[in-house]
Order: C-alpha cells, then structure tokens, then sequence
C-alpha cells in the first residue's frame, strides 16, 4: 500500500500570513483548491472566516492551492491572505496540473490531522467544521461528509441537495453519492496514495472524489455520515457536475478494472459505478476478463476448471496489484 501522495512534477511558492505563524498546531486544515475563480474564492473565504472554532483545539488553517489560474485569483487570495485574521497558506503553482494534483499538494502543505475539501467556488456554514471534526475526532471513521445544500448561482435559491444518504459501499459501487466536500483524516488518505491524478490526465477531471471513496471503501475504511445540512455547492455554468455524465460509460469501465474487489463483494448490485450491468458489458471490452451474473448465463469455462471462488480469489489478487500500480 503506498505512503505518499502521488504529486506531478511542478514547482510552487507559498506564501503565509502572520495569523498562519500564530497557529501552529491547528486540529483542522480548510484545503481550498482555485484555478480561474477570482469572482468566487472571496465569498468561500469569508464562509470559512465565519466557521465557529468552538470544539477545535488549536482553531483551524486555510491553505490555497492556486492551480496555475489564469485569471486574477491570485491578487484575489493575497489581497485575503495579507489581511484578514485568518490563518492562510497560499501555495502558488507554476503550471496547471488539474484538481487531483492540487488537492494532493494541499495535503502535503496541511498542518492539521483532519483536511476539509473545499473548491473555491463553493461555502460552508459556521457549524461545518467543528461539526465533521466532531464526528470524526476519537474514532476509526476515515472521514465523514455532511448534507450539501445545492443553491442556484444567479439567485441563491437552493435547487436540492447532495451527500444526503448514509455511508454503504453498496451504494457507493452502485454510483456516485458522496460529494468532495467532506473531511478526512489525512493519514488515512496519504496512505492510499492521496487523489488519484489519472483524471485530469487521460481520464476527465471531476472524478477523483469518487475514486477516493471506492479506494476508502476497498481499504476496508469508512465514512461517518452527518445528517446536517453544513455546506453550499454553487450551481453555475462551470460547475464539475456539470460535465459528469457524458463520460459516465467510459469511467465506469475504468472504475470496473480499478476496483474489482468492490464487485466481487457486491456481486448482486443491478447498476455498477452509475451504468446497468448489462450496458456496462460494452464498455468493458465485452466483459473480457470480468464475470458478471445477468441473468442465467453459462459459467465461463475458466470457472468449470479452476471453480468460482478461486477464480474470484485470483481476481481479487489481479485487481490489487492493478490498484498499486495505479493508485
């Protein structure tokens, strides 16, 4: 299992306020990733200056990681870091290297034991972090996640939610419910490799919290749910979810060869990673090398010779080291 955070080779400044040397031992870091959202990153630091400190020993820090914005995000943040009471951490890239790398490189620069996820065209609310801090200080929980409010960008009014369901890997396999804006305890992700950098790269970006989630889930880790609603994700033209589903059928055959022991221990799941078994077939290579139950079929011959629980068990070892070599 890997120890450290996968980050790509590029170099970055940082720069700290006086508040962020007056905190030296926060219990929560705020990992806010920016790139082009200089009319945004204001209001998601001015929710975060409004977070309630009671219950954090140590308070809490913010650190920025500028992804390389081309935009004036970063005279936007340094006007906020140089003066606000804030603790910030401004970590400044040289080259755009997408969302996985930017949050990796925000673990690497958090102090604190807990990292709450946060993009900076979204919110939370004063009791969010003492809340997910709460839930998780003192327990196994790898992370917990809250009810997020979904709120139109132009009016504000909210257009329903997200995270609203309890942690089940069931569901978790069947697709995405669960949100990047959570907390986690960050030994627990570093030891997993951190985000995933693959997408961005040759996969489309928007995916690696729900990679991060399936390898939790495969870990054995789990997630405590808060059946609050603590954060705000902003609706708009250039939200993440807005450019998901095009590419769902592909990213659930990647998904599928990722994270095989997920399958294998949810064998009787109708839909897989958001596609039905059967559509799933033709994304898979015609499920070349996977053994789905869709019906009545036949056992492939591989199973009348080697016998079903040694070939899951075969496949089970085929699939980790898939996942070690792509974290």
């Amino acid at each position: 299992m890997k120890t450290e955070t996968c980050v790509r080779d590029v170099s970055w400044e940082v720069a700290e306020n006086p508040a962020f040397t007056a905190c030296p031992s926060p219990a929560v870091s705020v990992v806010i990733t920016l790139y082009n959202y200089a009319a945004y990153i204001g209001g998601c630091l001015d929710s975060a200056r409004a977070a309630r400190t009671e219950g954090l020993p140590g308070g809490f820090e913010v650190v920025i990681v500028d992804d390389c914005s081309k935009d004036n995000s970063v005279a936007v943040a340094e006007k906020y870091l140089a003066t606000s009471p804030l603790p910030i951490r401004l970590v400044k890239k040289s080259a755009n290297t997408g969302l996985a790398d930017a949050r990796n490189i925000g673990l690497l620069q958090a102090r604190a034991p807990y990292v709450f996820t946060l993009d900076a065209d979204n919110e939370i609310r004063p009791d969010c972090l003492r809340e997910h801090y709460a839930a998780l200080s003192g327990t196994d929980f790898a992370a917990s996640y809250a009810i997020i409010n979904r709120f139109d960008h132009t009016t504000r009014a909210s257009v329903g939610t997200m995270s609203d369901v309890g942690w089940s890997v069931a569901r978790l396999v069947s697709g995405p419910c669960i949100d990047a804006m959570a907390m986690v305890r960050k030994e627990a992700v570093l030891r997993l490799g951190g985000y995933s950098v693959e997408y961005g790269g040759h996969l489309p970006q928007g995916w690696e919290d729900y990679d991060l989630w399936l390898k939790l889930a495969m870990a054995g880790y789990a997630a405590k749910f808060i059946p609050k609603i603590l954060s705000d994700y902003r609706v708009h033209g250039q939200s993440m979810l807005q450019a998901l589903n095009p590419h769902q059928g592909r990213l659930a055959a990647h998904f599928t060869r990722k994270f095989l022991p997920l399958i294998a221990a949810h064998n009787d799941q109708p839909v897989l990673f958001g596609i039905p078994r059967r559509e799933l077939l033709m994304y898979c290579s015609q499920g070349r090398g996977l053994q789905f139950t869709t019906g009545k079929l036949p056992p492939r011959f591989i199973h009348k010779l080697l016998g079903k629980k040694l070939t899951r068990s075969i496949g089970k070892r085929l699939a980790d080291i898939f996942f070690w070599l792509h974290p």
